[in-house]
């Protein structure tokens, strides 16, 4: 009877046959992706101390996902920061070339102490040649592309812990703190190929890569040694990037002990021999240390050459922290790798949404500026500049990408993932430039004395609020 009935009546044939074309039409066109990287390790010559040497290699690494009408660009560099001067360029640069809008890029650093030998923000490699290298890594991906599938996974690991402790003298230092806050979710973006090989591989942890620090060693640190653990399982045909959760008040669950390079190093300069290994607490560093902390900036600019004598020790000491980084990247490397081969479910089709919003919280300046202290100290306060800040969502399919240009504390980031709609969400931080405030860390945390309060600009009370919030709106205005 119903088909008699639609013979007789042509119109509902006519009127059926545009409701299929526009069924077709609306179907997303198949994700593709490319990936690649580029070296951007210094020279041994630029190395400023002659027993100052290169571990592992450098990298910018970069994804471009592309849906038909619109692409995303996801970038991490084996630096200490992202900052405007760097990215910004790079991104009027790079959206040029390849279309795709600029608020749709996110481009994080790694946050390797050891990217330069002389700590964070000094040496090499410079701005231009990283701009440069994003350019050229994002157009290298875009030049491969081909069709692929995305997905998304979480897992816990444990390897960082809280580093803001006030501890049994009753001293706010750096050291582990099992019972402070503390992010251990392992989050992983997949990008595979129709051969069902990863064309990229995008990883997201919240864990200081500080082992080499001051150690007179170039090194990309355990974020590296994850990245390269990934891409070589793979034959080198993925590319494994590598972005910081809310890592501001994170660091290795064992960083400096037992190998505690920074502490060995100065025995070594100093004409010692190796720093004995004992069952007791480290001691702090053997110089540039006070009662008000390690003084980070006088240790860099008093590094000098290991003696002669000494070299051997040095290496060793250097090979066994090398131990921990690679066990601390194979881990993160070899748990990502499960996630995608046991529950990570992709699909070959997803909308690309982006935007990012700029605001201002209320800033301060320290009175103790002329020789400031390092922690359990209240340096005091007077009114300072508003501090800039920027959020960010990058939405791809069903997974959002929340970026913040600074480095945060772990329990704005496990606020914001309890309160998003949207259960595949990560924090990339580090993200899109440099805020001018230090560590933004938590409400919770502000009557903290560690280095990374008594060091932000922020006044308290305005950055955790305002980042969640804005991410909350951003999740909401892309229809999450």
């Amino acid at each position: 009877m119903k088909f008699n009935f639609a013979l007789h009546v042509p119109g509902i044939l006519f009127l059926a046959i545009p409701a299929l074309s526009f069924g077709q039409a609306s179907t997303p066109p198949r994700l593709r992706a490319g990936a690649a990287k580029v070296d951007i390790t210094p020279a041994p010559s630029q190395l400023p101390i002659p027993t100052d040497s290169i571990r592992d290699h450098l990298y910018v690494r970069a994804i471009l996902i592309e849906n038909g009408p619109a692409c995303a660009v996801l970038v991490n560099v084996d630096s200490g920061g992202a900052r405007d001067n760097v990215v910004d360029p790079a991104i009027v640069k790079s959206s040029t070339s390849t279309k795709c809008a600029p608020e749709n890029y996110v481009i994080s650093s790694t946050h390797s102490h050891s990217a330069s030998t002389g700590g964070l923000g000094a040496g090499f490699p410079d701005g231009p040649t990283v701009t440069a290298a994003i350019v050229s890594a994002v157009d290298m991906a875009k030049a491969k592309l081909a069709p692929a599938s995305i997905g998304f996974g979480r897992t816990t690991l444990d390897l960082n812990v809280n580093r803001d402790l006030f501890n049994s003298k009753l001293e706010w230092r750096q050291e582990p703190n099992p019972q402070g806050s503390s992010d251990k979710s392992l989050s992983v973006v997949e990008l595979v190929g129709q051969d069902r090989v990863p064309i990229g591989v995008y990883i997201n942890y919240a864990m200081h890569p500080i082992n080499f620090y001051l150690s007179g060693v170039i090194s990309a640190d355990f974020p590296g040694e994850a990245a390269r653990y990934v891409e070589e399982l793979f034959d080198n045909r993925t590319v494994a990037v590598f972005s910081q959760g809310t890592s501001g008040d994170q660091n290795p669950r064992l960083a400096f002990i037992p190998q505690n390079m920074l502490r060995s190093r100065q025995y070594l300069t100093e004409g010692q021999h190796q720093a004995p290994q004992t069952v007791d607490p480290p001691a702090p560093p053997l110089v540039n240390s006070t009662a008000q902390g390690f003084n980070a900036a006088a240790a860099a600019s008093t590094r000098q050459a290991i003696p002669a004598a000494n070299l051997e020790a040095y290496k060793k000491s250097i090979a066994r922290t090398g131990d921990y980084v690679t066990m601390l990247g194979q881990m993160v490397g070899s748990t990502a790798v499960r996630l995608m081969r046991e529950e990570i479910q992709p699909v070959d089709t997803a909308a690309i949404w982006a935007r990012q919003e700029r605001f201002t919280c209320p800033g301060r300046e320290r009175l103790d500026a002329a020789n400031p202290a390092r922690e359990n100290v209240f340096p005091g306060y007077k009114e300072g500049a508003d501090v800039n800040l920027k959020v960010g969502l990058l939405r791809i399919g069903d997974i959002n990408f929340v970026t913040v240009n600074g480095e945060v504390y772990s329990q704005i980031g496990l606020k914001l993932k309890q309160a998003a709609p949207a259960n595949k969400t990560m924090v990339v931080t580090l993200a899109n430039g440099s805020a001018n405030s230090g560590y933004i860390y938590s409400d919770d945390a502000y009557s903290h004395l560690s280095f990374q309060v008594i060091g932000s600009r922020l006044k308290p009370g305005c950055a955790e609020g305002k980042i969640i919030s804005t991410a909350l709106d951003l999740m909401h205005q892309s229809g999450e």
